[in-house]
């Protein structure tokens, strides 16, 4: 598990190549069901599934405006997320169908700077705070595209155009 972890951070910190974060403003706050589209939209696959994926589960999403969905778990304290904090946090990154892919060990956070990892959490994580936790669910774009994610060794860690849902909690800001 542990080189599964160093794996997951190497191409985690590698695969940012979106545009800055969006910033926390920047999200829309309607009913779930009113961002389903049309089945002639290329996203429209993508999308759908997110949307009934938290119907479903009785998520109370909100979507962000690259495409991403949020839900905020625990409010935290302070001021958001920006780009360059230097962060711990736990996660769990699993599929639509509840298969866990990848999570920290207890008592072993994740180290990262907030800007440097797949835009899902660029993006996701600007809307969180310090002693918070967030839910982010992204379409593959967002996460690891078509290329997935796979180990050097050639196992494959994450299938190619997976979309992917991200708990991510007891996040903290540390001052370097």
């Amino acid at each position: 598990m542990r080189l599964l972890t160093l794996v997951l951070l190497s191409f985690v910190f590698a695969c940012s190549s979106g545009p800055s974060p969006a910033p926390a403003a920047a999200a829309n706050k309607l009913p779930i069901e009113d961002f389903k589209l049309p089945a002639t939209n290329p996203l429209a696959s993508e999308q759908n599934a997110i949307i009934d994926h938290a119907i479903a589960k009785g998520y109370d999403l909100t979507m962000g405006s690259s495409g991403y969905f949020f839900e905020i778990l625990e409010p935290g304290k302070y001021g958001n997320l920006l780009p360059g904090d230097i962060v711990t946090a736990h996660y769990t990154g699993s599929y639509l169908d509840g298969t866990v892919f990848d999570k920290s060990k207890p008592g072993q956070p994740l180290r990262f700077t907030v800007g440097q990892l797949i835009d899902a959490w660029n993006f996701g994580l600007t809307h969180a705070k310090p002693g918070g936790s967030i839910r982010i669910i992204a379409p593959a774009r967002l996460c690891y595209g078509a290329e997935g994610l796979v180990a050097p060794n050639g196992d494959v860690i994450v299938g190619a155009n997976q979309t992917l849902e991200f708990v991510i909690s007891d996040i903290e800001i540390h001052e370097e």
